[in-house]
């Protein structure tokens, strides 16, 4: 329900639906319900018989009308589950086509593919059937009503309610209001489809983040020591509550402490970052940071003053220039390419056509994973934040990439700064002051 796929289609698509119902279809409702109300204040004058039997005719229209989305509701339940379904298996081979190819699983995307389609037609077609079912049954009350109507401004002229003129003009003044009464009701499936759209997407915009993201009131201390401590943490991730990641976990790294983290994996030492940067807040106990509880600092400050290197390299689909001043965005042109020649980025971003205006493709795809990774470590070090997070930085990087990361990450970490190292590999812990297993 919350991964980046999912959210995405549902901002993409629904946003798009909830558009186009409140820019055409919402003007087409007000319209009609104004012309409805005017229509029978117009007939109560001409004649209050003829109103009468126009009245009577209003609940049979709406009991339709509510019928029909009912009915069509228990049909098209479902059919855009199984778009998004059929979607991610399209997303995830395009997105990962080197791994499909190289175990020649083309053909095997293409059956789960073709098995999501099948699905989506048969649900559709039963929908179609519901679709011309309801509404020719709407259409038929619909005429029977205004037939209704017809006959009792006959019987009226007849009985010598009225005169002819005055009953053919409270006919065609009711027959209208019928109809604009009705329009709306014929759009049910459309109308039904941007309902349905709407509440995901303000679903999306109502949702109350646990976390406070800016919270003015909440501390912005002007200096940060750097001192972090866990104490007595209890953490599960919401997605798994019955998985303890960390039971009765105690730790603490005094400011300016280069601290690594090593163990197997699965054993909780990514989500020792993610309690710092507060991504999520601990069941039990207290992550402190120079002896105040991370929960009364503001969020907006707090990352702000933390440096993240995390085990895939976050690349965006723009310049290598704009990668890289992404953590600060002030930053002069000097201090951009100081920062890239301190991770041993500046000599293949300068061999490069168009140099730091080299667009790079989405998520990078221009660039090995050591390239990534440098330009991940000069945003880092451009940002110049007191305390410093790596995520096992250099366990996905090639052989011949490996050492000049490694150089990177060395010169990342001296200096004055509170890092917390986590990795498997031991070259990445000879500059630390402390090993935790």
């Amino acid at each position: 329900e919350n991964s980046p796929d999912t959210l995405s289609m549902r901002l993409a698509n629904d946003a798009t639906f909830v558009r186009a119902a409140f820019s055409n279809r919402l003007s087409i409702f007000i319209q009609d319900s104004f012309a409805v109300i005017v229509a029978l204040l117009i007939g109560l004058l001409l004649g209050w018989r003829l109103a009468l039997v126009a009245l009577a005719t209003l609940p049979i229209l709406t009991l339709s009308a509510i019928a029909q989305k009912l009915w069509l509701a228990g049909f098209s339940k479902g059919i855009q589950e199984m778009h998004r379904k059929a979607s991610l298996v399209l997303e995830d081979a395009v997105r990962n086509i080197y791994t499909v190819v190289a175990f020649c699983a083309g053909n095997k995307v293409m059956e789960l593919y073709r098995m999501q389609l099948q699905r989506i037609l048969r649900q559709s077609f039963f929908h179609g059937m519901a679709i011309g079912f309801a509404f020719g049954f709407s259409q038929f009350l619909l005429f029977a009503c205004n037939a209704l109507l017809l006959w009792s401004t006959a019987l009226s002229v007849n009985r010598g309610y009225m005169n002819l003129s005055t009953a053919i003009t409270e006919y065609m003044v009711f027959s209208f209001a019928t109809f604009a009464l009705v329009e709306p009701f014929g759009l049910a499936p459309y109308i039904l489809k941007r309902r349905k759209s709407l509440i995901s997407v303000f679903e999306i915009i109502d949702r109350v983040p646990t976390i406070e993201p800016d919270d003015n009131s909440a501390l912005k201390p002007p200096n940060v020591y750097g001192s972090i401590e866990f104490k007595t943490i209890d953490f599960c991730y919401p997605t798994r509550p019955e998985v303890l990641v960390l039971s009765n976990f105690s730790l603490k790294v005094s400011g300016g402490q280069t601290l690594a983290v090593v163990g197997v994996s699965g054993s909780g030492k990514s989500t020792i970052i993610s309690l710092i940067e507060r991504y999520y807040d601990p069941v039990a106990g207290q992550v402190l940071l120079d002896g105040r509880d991370l929960k009364l600092y503001n969020l907006r400050w707090l990352r702000s003053h933390m440096g993240l290197v995390q085990q895939e390299p976050i690349i965006f689909s723009t310049t290598i220039r704009e990668n890289i001043i992404y953590a600060r965005h002030n930053a002069s042109e000097a201090e951009m390419k100081e920062a890239a020649r301190i991770a041993n980025a500046h000599h293949f971003i300068s061999s490069l056509p168009h140099g730091y205006d080299t667009h790079i493709g989405m998520r990078g795809v221009e660039l090995t994973p050591g390239q990534k990774q440098r330009i991940a470590i000069a945003r880092v070090v451009l940002k110049n934040a007191p305390i410093i997070l790596i995520d096992e930085a250099s366990s996905s990087i090639e052989s011949e990439s490996s050492r000049v990361v490694q150089e990177a990450l060395d010169t990342l970490i001296m200096g004055n700064k509170t890092t917390i190292l986590i990795a498997y590999r031991a070259a990445m812990m000879r500059h630390v002051d402390n090993i935790v297993v």
